[in-house]
């Protein structure tokens, strides 16, 4: 399935968000960031193509605990 134009707005979303929290220190605002990102990716259009992603930002969402790693053969 084609990822549709509402989907590349959220996953331009997610990215910068997850910049935000490469940007960020304080402890409370990196929580209050990953809580946005974990509410962005569970209500993301369903077409979104998360391997479209920045390699940073899947590691990011892998290491939050938002994405599953990917399976390894």
């Amino acid at each position: 399935m084609a990822e549709s134009a509402f989907a590349a707005i959220q996953r331009r979303q997610i990215e910068i968000t997850v910049g935000e929290l490469f940007l960020n220190s304080d402890y409370q605002m990196r929580l209050e960031i990953a809580e946005r990102l974990r509410h962005l990716v569970a209500h993301a259009d369903p077409s979104l193509d998360i391997a479209q992603l920045s390699e940073g930002a899947q590691e990011e969402l892998i290491e939050l605990g938002i994405l599953s790693p990917p399976a390894t053969e």
